[in-house]
């Protein structure tokens, strides 16, 4: 049986954000951010989500860990669009690669944009695809809702890593 560690929210940083770790990738979440959900036990899927407000998640932060690793971040964003089509959490999404990022700890590691039309909001967000496979992790964090802007997103692009040394 795999034993999943998802280590809880750290210390605040100096600009008021709380270092969170979930298994092998680890952030800031921004201000105002709380845990809504962690699954230890799940092997594939959302294994924690964060929102501002429950009810209407003007900004949601999700990280998604792949069952199988892809051989790339290219192949793992293929496959999270299709996944996330399918399931239809993502009602009207629209995607955009927009290349390679540069994530400490990543072997590869590139960004999707996306918008979600006809929610009745103007939504927009990025996925983060970071793949390491000669470790066997793939990670999708995700990050978007109808307050989160171009800025709040780059900010946490910048507290992203990935630690291959960290288990789930």
């Amino acid at each position: 049986m795999l034993m999943v560690s998802l280590a809880g929210c750290g210390s605040d940083s100096a600009g008021g954000a709380a270092s969170t770790q979930v298994g092998p990738v680890s952030f800031e979440l921004p201000e105002g951010i709380q845990e809504v959900y962690r699954d230890a036990e799940r092997e594939g899927g959302w294994v924690a989500e964060y929102a501002d407000d429950q009810e209407s998640a003007g900004a949601f932060i999700g990280v998604w860990r792949f069952r199988e690793t892809p051989p790339s971040a290219t192949h793992a964003a293929t496959e999270m669009i299709a996944q996330v089509r399918a399931s239809g959490t993502h009602p009207g999404i629209r995607t955009r690669e927009d290349g390679k990022v540069d994530i400490p700890g990543a072997e590869d590691a590139s960004i999707i944009n996306f918008s979600l039309e006809g929610s009745g909001a103007d939504i927009t967000g990025r996925w983060w695809m970071i793949v390491d496979p000669g470790q066997d992790i793939a990670v999708t964090v995700e990050y978007y809702g109808s307050e989160v802007t171009e800025e709040d997103l780059d900010i946490f692009e910048r507290t992203l890593n990935l630690d291959s040394g960290q288990s789930w």
